[in-house]
This record gives C-alpha cells, sequence and structure tokens, in this order.
C-alpha cells in the first residue's frame, strides 16, 4: 500500500513537473477573451530575471500583479494570460524562472516593478502576488516575502512540486481558485484545505477546466477569475 503510494505521488509529481511546458507546444496561445473593464494597452518589456506587462491608459497609476510560473513554464507560457491581467490596467511583474515555489523571483521582480516604474506605480502601490501550479502556492510565499496585500492562487499546487512555508498576515485577502477538470492539482483532498490553513481572509472559487487551461488564451474560467479579483483588490 506504502509503495502506491509513493508511485502516485511520483507519477503525479512528474506530470507536474513535465506539464506546463508540454501544454506551451500543445495549445495555441491566442489574444486574450477581455476581463469585463479592459481599458489599458499594454507592452511587454524585459528586466533582470523578469518580464513586465506595462499598461497605458486609465488613470495613469497601478498597481502591481507578481507572477510566478508553473513548473516548467516560462512568462511566455502565460503571455496571453498576464497580458490579459495587465489590460485590467495593472502592472504585471512575471518571474522568468521555471521554478518559482520559494517566492524570492516573485520578489525580485515586483521590486525591480517598483524602481523601474516608479512614476506609474507610485511609492506605495498594492502588490498582490499570484501565479499558476507551483507558482500559485508559491504565491503565499511571494506574499510573505513582500509584505503584499493580496494572493491570486491560480490552481496552487501546495503538495508535489512546492509547500506554502507559512501563513500570510491575517490582513492579506486571499482567493484560491479551482477548477474541476484539472487532476494535477485539485482542491481536494489537500490543496484547498492548505489555501485555508495559511489564510485567515480566505475566498475560494470554482470553474471548469482543466489543469492547463491557464497557457491557453487568456486562461479560460481560472483567467476568468483571476481578473475579477484584480478588478476587486488592485484596480484604483
Amino acid at each position: 500500500m506504502a509503495f502506491t503510494k509513493l508511485a502516485k505521488h511520483a507519477c503525479m509529481y512528474a506530470a507536474l513537473t513535465s506539464g506546463v511546458a508540454l501544454s506551451g507546444a500543445a495549445f495555441a496561445v491566442e489574444p486574450g477573451d477581455g476581463g469585463g473593464g479592459s481599458s489599458c494597452s499594454v507592452s511587454r518589456e524585459t528586466g533582470s530575471g523578469a518580464v513586465f506587462y506595462v499598461p497605458r491608459g486609465g488613470n495613469g497609476t497601478y498597481n502591481i500583479l507578481g507572477w510566478g510560473n508553473g513548473t516548467g513554464g516560462t512568462s511566455s507560457t502565460y503571455r496571453s494570460l498576464l497580458t490579459a491581467a495587465a489590460e485590467e490596467c495593472v502592472l504585471v511583474a512575471a518571474a522568468t524562472t521555471s521554478n518559482s515555489g520559494s517566492g524570492r523571483e516573485v520578489e525580485s521582480a515586483v521590486n525591480q516593478a517598483k524602481s523601474r516604474y516608479s512614476s506609474i506605480v507610485g511609492s506605495d502601490p498594492k502588490v498582490c502576488t499570484s501565479g499558476h501550479s507551483q507558482g500559485g502556492g508559491g504565491s503565499f510565499n511571494a506574499a510573505n516575502r513582500l509584505d503584499a496585500d493580496c494572493v491570486i492562487a491560480v490552481q496552487p499546487d501546495t503538495i508535489y512540486t512546492t509547500q506554502i512555508d507559512r501563513p500570510v498576515a491575517s490582513d492579506v485577502d486571499v482567493v484560491c481558485i479551482f477548477t474541476t477538470g484539472d487532476v494535477l492539482a485539485p482542491a481536494s483532498p489537500f490543496n484547498a484545505s492548505n489555501c485555508r490553513r495559511n489564510s485567515t481572509k480566505y475566498t475560494q472559487e470554482t470553474g471548469s477546466g482543466t489543469h492547463f487551461a491557464p497557457v491557453s488564451g487568456s486562461g479560460g474560467d481560472a483567467g476568468r477569475y483571476m481578473r475579477e479579483y484584480i478588478n476587486r483588490w488592485l484596480v484604483n
């Protein structure tokens, strides 16, 4: 019985560590399908270990979304998703690492954004950390490193590729987004309970789609919920 469990865990880990990279090639990345309140144009600019999706328009002052990729993925894997997010008039600071669970690289990306784009984010922007799969679990760790205001975790894996090191502060808004067709990082039995246990102000959303929905177009239901919470927590 113990061997069966170990074998299952090994298979799940292998799928998570290879799946995002494979799915990036398998799905066509298309223009975003809109986020309901999109009003900004977006340019994509490169930093040190980071890519920035920079908005133009709206009121001209923007808050920051820090992004961590799923295992094996890059910011290019999520290009349409992150462009659609920035179109909501937030600056997206995306780490380029394929192993974002520690939160260190997302912390670096956000701090670069604060310095590089100080003229449009101001001296004290709101910061929300986000990510997919390993990056979703890592968004809790990044939030603690950055003293972030909120966490938007997309299909977070908190078991196989990363763990949440400690709960986020009691005033941090958290949403974990799951999908019914996700067999790699499903809500039950562990991921939702781990999200809840490490949050005080916790919300959970469930949509349709597989674990790889976020790498196709603007992310299906997972992307729609992501943009909904961006608008709720980050749009001025």
